[in-house]
């Protein structure tokens, strides 16, 4: 039996406790070689609702008139109330010196370095489980495993890709043939924008596609945009996972098209990306001239990655040398000054590369046909 709350969800004020951000989540989880994950079974219903919450969650059968006594799925405000439960009982674990445990929803990870690590951290958890009468669904729970499939990544040990069911649905997506095809095959792709360099321009004929007052009509550009979208995921596009030991490079280029920006470190003496950012430029912005282009694809990239940033010394690689005196532009318009007084408050400093020599960002913002350089690129 399902209720109809869209009228109650109309009245009900909005929650502002947060979601956990599945970017940063991934990042923190991956830090561990070994996993465990539990699932709640039954979540919401395991949520006892004040009694002034019952009484707006009645509704009537031919049986009787009855009331929800759990929170309930299609309420606007259950995602939020669980998060918060499920952030408590993390909470309280900190307290007592268990760390390590991560969740979204109802799905726990526990992160751990040995086997042992492990064996108590899983104690604490259930420990803490049994003191709040809070149940499992044992088929569903994963113990010690060095990866798993988690909010649509695969992790593992500093590494994070797509998982296999998803590059399946992806490579095997035939071209569409109408717009609701269009936006089902860019929502699949989009999830994994931070993984896929030049993803805006890449993708930026299809999304034309889905605008309105935008006639359908799939041509031989579009073919080619969605076969090379297609060969990323063939080639199973990962990232390696941030080293907080390391210093970061930002790589950033701007074309006519779009802007991008690759958030890079140092292992083994090459560059690697950590993770990917783009953006298509609106039709403004694509009269920018090429000194403020080049300023714009700094700062969206910095705003990006702003949560790897903030209070580190990085640097930022560009083929644009005037960029090297930036904070030096005479009388900056209003919006270039607001883009700089971002930036000041970071730490980092700009490198020149010459045009043919920036391989990175520049290089997958004008479709390249391989990926092989950018693993391959030596530190400077």
């Amino acid at each position: 039996m399902a209720l109809d709350l869209r009228l109650l969800n109309t009245i009900l004020e909005n929650s502002t406790y947060p979601l956990p951000k599945i970017p940063t989540l991934i990042n923190e989880i991956s830090k561990y070689p070994f996993y465990t994950t539990i699932d709640f079974c039954k979540a919401y219903w395991q949520i006892l609702l004040p009694e002034e919450m019952q009484d707006v969650l009645t509704f009537t059968t031919p049986f009787g008139t009855f009331a929800n006594r759990r929170l309930v799925f299609g309420l606007k405000t259950a995602a939020s109330v669980f998060q918060a439960l499920v952030d408590l009982l993390i909470d309280e674990l900190k307290l007592s010196g268990t760390t390590g445990i991560y969740a979204y929803q109802d799905d726990i990870v526990i992160g751990a370095h040995s086997f042992q690590e492990m064996h108590n951290k899983i104690r604490s958890v259930l420990d803490i489980l049994i003191k709040y009468n809070l149940t499992l669904s044992p088929e569903k729970c994963v113990f010690f495993k060095s990866t798993i499939d988690y909010l649509g990544f695969n992790i593992s040990h500093n590494k994070i890709q797509p998982i296999t069911s998803n590059i399946l649905k992806i490579t095997s997506f035939q071209p569409p043939r109408t717009v609701k095809q269009v936006r089902r095959f860019l929502g699949l792709c989009g999830f994994y924008r931070s993984l896929i360099p030049g993803f805006a321009e890449l993708t930026e004929c299809l999304t034309q596609l889905t605008r309105k007052n935008v006639s359908f009509q799939w041509t031989p550009t579009h073919q080619e945009a969605f076969k090379k979208l297609q060969d990323v995921f063939f080639t199973k596009p990962f990232v390696r996972l941030p080293d907080w030991d390391k210093p970061f490079v930002l790589n950033t280029d701007a074309s006519g098209q779009a802007i991008s920006g690759i958030l890079l470190q140092e292992h083994e003496g090459k560059l690697h990306p950590i993770s990917y950012y783009s953006k298509t430029l609106s039709n403004s912005e694509r009269n920018y001239p090429a000194i403020k282009l080049e300023l714009f694809a700094i700062y969206k990239s910095v705003h990006a990655f702003k949560t790897y940033l903030y209070n580190t010394n990085f640097k930022i690689l560009t083929d644009s040398k005037p960029l090297l005196h930036y904070k030096k532009i005479a009388s900056p318009t209003d919006i270039v000054s607001r883009w700089l007084l971002y930036l000041s408050e970071f730490q980092f400093t700009c490198e020149h590369i010459p045009g043919k020599e920036n391989t990175l960002a520049d290089f997958f913002s004008r479709f390249p046909g391989s990926h092989t350089s950018l693993w391959e690129h030596p530190t400077r």
